[in-house]
């Protein structure tokens, strides 16, 4: 049994879009598997709420991908075990769906006895070797704090009209596209998206998200952790007005770290706690060697890396 986890600003829709032999979902189900698509909350797929409305509530975008560690991603593996009647799964994560896999089997030992193996592609813990030149900078020049302060709550949301406009685009100038992609993404040194991807590719993105998870992965790009992940962070002075304004965001309520977390820095995630085993692939050897050996130094050593 298999469960799968996309990447930021993606869907479900990303480990189908290579098509019978070619995509990583339907070659498992070829094999035999029991494959699982999730897809994190704020997404195209994953708008449903039992009282609030994502176009109307604004307190539905208040959640950090500590939430979808903590709440979504468990809660959606012990589903899909309930319905296979099994007693455990191999996890594959991809980009964001890795750092949420590793945020949990971190901080909840009973959902590791669940995950026999957890497979990270491009796997992402400590985000000091991004080479998105637009997140980078928005990060350095602090644009989410800006967007958090004025009460943003949706990031990206997947709109039809922009995909019925952008895929002919694409088919004619992929390589516009595919600049526009990595420029957002990150490099693709390679070259191995083929042309005739980039259409498909962009019919699907963005898929949306929320303010809040952008800037928790702005907020670990400034902090240049090399050991741990971090919670998302509130602020240490729960009486500055910038900051109370900073974190009203969504909902309208002022929080800082000491009423969050008891605690005036955000708790972290360690590494070392995992005890499930890690494969690790990405595209070239240096960086895959470089992220597990970052896993070695912060004390967890059943790592093995593919590429």
């Amino acid at each position: 049994m298999v469960f799968l986890q996309h990447a930021l600003m993606d869907s479900s829709a990303g480990w189908l879009l290579l098509g019978p032999k070619r995509s990583l979902a339907l070659q498992l189900a070829d094999a035999g598997f029991d494959v699982w698509l999730g897809n994190s909350r704020g997404n195209r797929y994953s708008r449903n709420h039992t009282h609030l409305d994502p176009d109307v509530h604004s307190e539905f975008w208040d959640y950090s991908w500590d939430d979808l560690a903590q709440y979504d991603l468990p809660a959606s593996i012990r589903y899909s075990l309930a319905v296979s009647q099994q007693s455990s799964l191999v996890y594959i994560g991809y980009s964001q769906g890795t750092m949420i896999g590793l945020a949990a089997l971190a901080s909840q030992p009973q959902l590791a006895v669940s995950v026999s193996l957890a497979v990270l592609i491009a796997p992402v813990a400590f985000t000091t070797a991004m080479t998105s030149p637009a997140f980078v900078l928005s990060s350095r020049l602090g644009f989410d704090r800006f967007a958090l302060s004025q009460g943003w709550g949706e990031w990206g949301s997947f709109q039809q009209k922009n995909s019925d406009a952008i895929v002919p685009v694409c088919r004619r100038y992929p390589s516009f596209c595919l600049g526009y992609l990595t420029a957002f993404c990150g490099s693709n040194p390679r070259g191995n998206v083929a042309d005739g991807m980039v259409p498909l590719v962009v019919r699907h993105l963005p898929a949306g998200t929320n303010v809040k998870v952008m800037s928790q992965w702005a907020q670990s790009l400034r902090r240049g952790s090399k050991r741990f992940l971090h919670r998302f962070d509130y602020g240490s002075e729960c009486s500055n007005s910038s900051s109370a304004r900073l974190n009203s965001a969504a909902g309208g309520v002022m929080r800082c770290n000491m009423e969050v977390y008891g605690q005036a820095e955000p708790p972290v995630y360690d590494p070392a706690a995992i005890t499930t085993p890690l494969a690790l692939f990405t595209g070239t050897g240096r960086m895959c060697s470089a992220c597990c050996m970052q896993f070695v130094l912060a004390g967890y050593t059943m790592c093995s890396w593919f590429t």
